[in-house]
Order: structure tokens, then C-alpha cells, then sequence
């Protein structure tokens, strides 16, 4: 397992390297709105200090614990996963993105991680409600919207 980690640290280290590289030219600000690379920036930054992270973990860890891949239940959660994630790009344009969100937020929480409904309820309220103060209220980005108007 300590092979595996620091070669996804290595790998995670050079993606994010390469998008702090490849974005360097583009304005980081522009007139009242983030600009081309402010995400880019932010997903580089954050993948640095992750892979550092794990590469410091790795290194100081000295367990001989083998890899070990899921199993079979494992690989259904995966496989749900992968198919609630393309399920809510499919349902983003006629659900609009906040419905679209909640609805996979509940999916993932009550569905996949088999949690309580009052707590899953009360974390996509706030997931949404934090997505949509960013990235809608403040920034004012125009997300698809769907029969609600939201």
C-alpha cells in the first residue's frame, strides 16, 4: 500500500503542477468576477498540498500492509456511484442544476452511504444552499435552471 501511495502522490503532485503551469498566463481576476484561472488556480494549490500530504504519510508510514482491491459490494458502490454521477449530468438541463444536485446529494447519502434521513436531509440542505450562495448569489454564474426557476 505504501508503493500505491507514493505513486498517486507523485502522479497528483504532477497534475497539479501541470495545471498551475498550464494556467499561469490567464488573469486571475477579471473586472468583478473570478477569472479564467481562479478555479484552476484553487484545484492546483489544493492537489499540491493534498499530494504532499499523502506523500509525507507515505513515506513515514512503515506498515508492509499489502494493496487490496474492493469487494464485491465495494465494486456496486463504485459502479452507483459512477452511474449517479452521470445520471446528474443527464438530469442537470431539464431538472436545472440546484434540483439536479439535491437529488444526487440524497442519492449519494441515503443511497450509497446507507446514512440517516434527518442528517442526509440537513446535509444537502446545506451542501445546496452553500453551492448556490457561491457560485450563484455571490459570483452571480447563470447555472441551468429548470421548471422551478432555480
Amino acid at each position: 500500500m505504501r508503493l500505491t501511495n507514493i505513486i498517486a502522490a507523485l502522479v497528483l503532485l504532477g497534475l497539479s503542477a501541470t495545471v498551475l503551469l498550464g494556467t499561469w498566463q490567464l488573469p486571475y481576476w477579471a473586472d468583478f468576477a473570478p477569472g479564467s484561472s481562479f478555479t484552476a488556480f484553487w484545484v492546483g494549490i489544493i492537489g499540491i498540498v493534498l499530494a504532499l500530504s499523502l506523500l509525507v504519510t507515505a513515506v513515514m508510514d512503515d506498515s508492509t500492509e499489502p494493496h487490496s482491491f474492493p469487494d464485491r459490494s465495494g465494486i456496486l458502490r463504485i459502479v452507483a456511484l459512477t452511474a449517479g454521477l452521470w445520471l446528474l449530468v443527464l438530469l442537470i438541463p431539464p431538472l436545472g442544476f440546484v434540483t439536479a444536485s439535491i437529488l444526487f446529494c440524497l442519492f449519494l447519502l441515503l443511497g450509497i452511504e446507507r446514512r440517516p434521513i434527518v442528517p442526509s436531509l440537513f446535509t444537502t440542505v446545506i451542501v445546496v444552499g452553500v453551492v448556490y450562495g457561491v457560485f450563484i448569489a455571490w459570483l452571480g454564474i447563470a447555472l441551468p435552471t429548470g421548471p422551478l426557476g432555480i
